[in-house]
């Protein structure tokens, strides 16, 4: 026998996810009928613990998926991680040096990358436990990561095409440096930070003149790295000085004065140092004047160079005073200000970032960009809310090439080796089957060495190897657990490329010694091992030596085998703009990528537009334009989420003491508390302040809804019932409208209404406006009204009503409460389950005006009462105009029991407080001991008051020529009926005002 608890017990929701995860709900389902729906989960780094940000994000994205579910699309949510390069690295570089006092360069590099992913591995579970915790549905069955052997190779080919296409290129360029990090940085990781600095004016002595130029800097430091200084051809002082020489001080070294006409006559001095290798404006100027870009002051540990005379060796912040005072002693200084600046730090250690010129990799993206602007600008990408296209079109309209390249061990290494004779070669796992192409009887198996390839590319696995390794490494879990060992990742990905290509004999041949190596028969074992020896022995790629094998790659220009792999790695956005389409399995040509790309959505935050969302339309342009045509683009919505504030509007960070734990307020209030709070109560697309009293607020409806639901399981006697089947129960309605009471058509025809705002909100994206209406209706019209009238106005079919009415709230909530619903739709024995029901459908049911008037006059009483501060158990007589030839005279009861009323008047009187309803005027009768009059003077006088000053601003509006001309006929017609309102409103208060007067009397 069920029971009905009295109150909600949300520590319970974690069963129903295990229950929805067991039963594969959140999978896409292959019978729905109304197309695809796909989302890729926005990767958070591996690193990370998730915060407040990342369960606004789940939630709004879970809220689409479930809806989309609803309608009966087919329907994926695509979960996954990224690998955070630099964030990942540091922090186990950290913990190496802590536990065993070890640096990277100690280990080397294989063995350090291996560290790494140990801790990676531990993290990542971290991640993906919290990502259940806030209720997300995804497809855990479909996971992804940056880092996972199909993404590596998916990185290697994007990387390859685009570089054959002479879109990747090698190029000196000033880029973000830092010292301690060691390698470059992107704009993201860069934070400015205002800081109190000093402005130098540092004189520069003309060549055989006791004339000086000055020149004002923040950058004191720099100057030896000084390659001219600039000055307006316009400028009277100091053109007389251009082709002639400067001296920079201390070091005497000579430089030319240049004229450049992007020197600003309003800048301090008129004069600028130039400075190509350490300052991002200097280095255009530069490059305009073909001046040297190979002298630099700093070096990349943050030190002076030996250019630097007696500073060498210094580390950055410490010489600048130091430079100070030495040209104050030579007389070459001629003042120092205090001075407030926004300065460079690395986001992941604080220290100091340098602008620094070094040889970098870039990407040419101006043609995508192009490409990228005119999907947007023609609405073939929609982006929501539309304002930001307008941000989109400025980073379209100005962009440059970018650096991917990066200093570092962790992360998609750069696939390109460099034979001794500079030549460079650019391979993916291509190389082993354009090699096989003039070979006709082979004895290796190519996928084996395609496997060897991949893991020696990835720095799994070192050049030199043993068959012990090979297979120890081949036998480790693959990081993303659902694609099982290291070996079953490329073998499942290598039989869809085998039916594409051929060897599929060798596949399968390869897979079945695989799985037999670790067989617990000792004669298969044996057997496996040979064959697996054999074809390492025989690989036309690989250098067999006594018991090891080495990866031997040949270059295509000269034929020599000496080849030494890139060291650096790719940025870690490199792989996420892959992102749309590496979800789906790319580079293979799965069933997934043809369904599902383009994605339907991308949702994310407005402040990563540039980052990441333009840079995954590049590389669809790029990656899809040949196999897509003209449906190339990565998604076809763009949704960009608000941030979430504190409840005093600031920002969340760590030092304001103001982060919020997503888990911890679920333990507290409960996962649906916390997912309408995201949600409701924030104007379209802007922040949200996120407090406490939203949750209390959130967590007393739910607790509502279970009540009403514990009301009606109790009133139609539910305990006793078999399983309700909806078609039944619609059917029963649809076929009984006419015996239903005025009330059960009244509640029902709101339903229609409500499926259809909710249904049009949510394809808009309208999420707040869907479940704030659905709120209010639960709240106001089913609970408040409804379930009371139906406590003593009851028809035959009124509890058939009831269940139904909840089966629809049920469905309505569900995408954004999916815990308590499902819960709910249990006790109440609605067939199958919640998740896997469909969007309610309308039962078409006439609208009864009556009931609204009913409504609308007893709201407008009991806010007479409560106006007049009239206390609830008190009766009064109330005043209903021709109240016995109206409709409502069949609801005389209903009135009475709901206001409280002793009787109902139809004479008017002077005594009567009133209001207007449709076209009735209703009053009350205040009990002369309730009346305060001198306060309800004063309350009336000050509204009469604000209303004349309403109508004072209406009429010199509407008596304005300016707005005549210009406003639109509508508009103004709005107006004079607003003026004609607000006249008669004011009447009305001087009337009431003056029966008050005549009582104080």
């Amino acid at each position: 026998m069920t029971t009905f608890e009295k109150n909600y017990d949300f520590s319970q929701d974690d069963k129903i996810y295990v229950n929805w995860e067991k039963n594969w709900y959140f999978k896409p389902d292959e019978n729905a009928k109304n197309g695809n729906f796909c989302i890729p989960l926005p990767p958070p780094n591996v690193t990370w613990v998730l915060h407040i940000g990342h369960a606004q994000m789940l939630t709004i994205e879970d809220i689409m998926v479930r809806y989309n579910r609803m309608i009966w699309k087919k329907t994926l949510w695509i979960p996954g991680t990224d690998h955070a390069w630099i964030a990942t690295q540091v922090v186990v570089e950290k913990k190496l040096k802590k536990e065993k006092g070890l640096t990277r360069q100690q280990l080397w590099r294989v063995k350090f990358l291996q560290e790494v992913w140990n801790f990676v591995k531990q993290s990542r579970s971290t991640i993906i436990s919290q990502s259940k915790k806030m209720w997300a549905s995804l497809d855990w069955s479909k996971e992804q990561f940056t880092l996972s052997e199909r993404n590596f190779r998916a990185v290697r080919k994007v990387f390859k095409d685009l570089y054959n296409r002479k879109k990747i290129y090698k190029d000196s360029y000033i880029t973000n440096w830092c010292s301690r990090c060691q390698t470059v940085l992107s704009d993201l990781e860069v934070k400015m930070k205002e800081e109190k600095g000093k402005l130098v004016y540092i004189k520069y002595f003309v060549t055989w003149k006791w004339d000086a130029i000055t020149v004002a800097t923040t950058r004191p430091e720099t100057m030896f790295a000084d390659v001219a200084v600039a000055v307006n051809p316009n400028d009277k002082k100091y053109k007389k000085y251009i082709w002639k020489t400067v001296q920079i001080p201390i070091i005497n070294r000579e430089i030319p004065v240049i004229g450049d006409y992007d020197v600003d006559l309003e800048f301090w001095t008129w004069a600028l140092k130039i400075t190509p290798t350490h300052d991002k404006a200097d280095f255009e100027i530069a490059k305009r004047h073909d001046l040297p870009m190979n002298i630099y002051a700093i070096d990349k540990d943050g030190k002076l160079t030996d250019i630097c005379g007696p500073f060498a060796g210094m580390d950055v912040e410490e010489a600048i005073n130091a430079v100070i005072d030495h040209l104050e002693n030579i007389w070459n200084l001629e003042k120092v200000e205090e001075y407030s600046h926004s300065v460079p730090r690395c986001d992941r250690c604080n220290t100091l970032v340098q602008p620094m010129v070094s040889e970098q990799w870039f990407v040419d993206v101006k043609e995508a960009a192009d490409a990228s602007f005119e999907a947007i600008d023609t609405n073939k990408i929609n982006i929501v809310p539309s304002r930001f296209k307008k941000t989109f079109y400025q980073w379209l309209g100005d962009i440059q090439p970018w650096c991917i390249s990066r200093q570092l061990w962790w992360g998609h290494r750069i696939p390109i080796w460099t034979c001794e004779n500079h030549h460079q070669n650019v391979f993916d796992e291509d190389i082993i089957l354009e090699n096989l192409k003039d070979e006709k009887d082979y004895k290796w198996n190519i996928w084996l060495d395609m496997i060897i390839f991949n893991l020696v590319a990835d720095s799994k696995l070192e050049n030199i190897f043993n068959i012990e390794k090979i297979i120890s490494t081949l036998y480790e879990d693959s990081f993303v657990k659902v694609q099982w060992k290291v070996y079953q990742a490329y073998i499942n990905s290598y039989k869809l490329k085998a039916k594409e290509i051929g060897y599929e004999k060798e596949i399968l041949e390869l897979e079945e010694v695989l799985n037999s190596v670790k067989s617990e028969d000792i004669d298969v074992i044996l057997a496996s091992g040979e064959k697996l020896a054999w074809w390492l022995e025989n690989s036309k790629f690989l250098e067999p030596n006594d018991d090891t094998y080495k990866l031997v790659l040949t270059c295509s220009h000269c034929d020599s085998s000496n080849l030494k792999q890139e060291e650096d790695t790719l940025d870690t956005w490199f792989s996420s703009w892959l992102w749309p389409f590496s979800v789906l399995w790319w580079p293979e040509k799965t069933k997934e990528l043809e369904e599902f790309y383009p994605n339907t959505v991308l949702e994310t935050g407005y402040d990563i537009i540039f980052f990441w969302v333009a840079r995954m339309m590049f590389m669809g342009y790029y990656n899809m334009k040949e196999e897509k045509q003209d449906n190339w683009k990565p998604f076809e919505n763009v949704y960009l989420h608000w941030l979430v504030r504190d409840e005093k509007w600031q920002k969340m960070s760590k030092s304001k003491w103001n982060v919020v734990d997503p888990l911890d307020k679920i333990k507290e209030h409960g996962a649906d508390s916390l997912r309408l709070s995201l949600v409701l109560w924030t104007t379209p697309w802007n922040d949200l302040n996120f407090s406490d009293d939203k949750l209390d607020y959130n967590k007393r409806f739910i607790n509502k809804l279970w009540n009403a639901s514990r009301f009606v399981y109790n009133k139609a006697e539910i305990e006793d019932a078999e399983k309700i089947d909806y078609d039944e129960l619609y059917n029963l309605l649809s076929e009984n409208k006419n015996q239903l009471t005025s009330f059960d058509k009244w509640i029902l025809s709101q339903l229609d209404e409500l499926i259809d705002e909710v249904k049009l909100s949510m394809d808009k994206f309208y999420f707040w406006e869907a479940f704030a209406n659905v709120q209010k209706f639960v709240w106001n019209k089913f609970c408040d009204w409804y379930i009371e009238i139906s406590k003593y106005d009851d028809g035959p079919f009124t509890p058939t009503v009831l269940i139904y009415a909840l089966w629809t709230i049920y469905k309505l909530l569900h995408p954004v409460i999916p815990f308590v619903t499902e819960r709910l739709w249990d006790k109440l024995k609605f067939d199958w389950e919640l998740i896997v029901s469909s969007f309610p459908e309308k039962l078409w049911v006439e609208k009864d005006k009556t009931i609204n008037l009913l409504v609308d006059s007893i709201i407008a009483l009991r806010t007479l009462r409560s106006k007049n501060n009239i206390k609830p158990h008190l009766e009064i007589d109330i005043y209903i105009s021709n109240f016995s030839k109206s409709n409502l005279l069949k609801y005389k009861d209903i009135i009475k029991r709901i206001v409280n009323a002793k009787n109902i008047l139809e004479d008017d009187n002077d005594e009567i407080i009133s209001d207007i309803v449709w076209d009735l005027k209703l009053g009350i009768i205040l009990p002369e001991s309730e009346v305060d009059y001198k306060q309800k003077l004063y309350e009336l006088e000050k509204k009469l008051e604000e209303e004349e000053q309403f109508l004072q601003g209406i009429r010199k509006l509407l008596s304005s020529e300016w707005f005549k001309q210009r406003a639109n006929p509508k508009v103004i017609e709005m107006k004079e009926k607003k003026k004609e309102e607000v006249e008669n409103k004011i009447l009305a208060l001087k009337e009431e005002i003056a029966k008050v007067k005549m009582k104080l009397k």
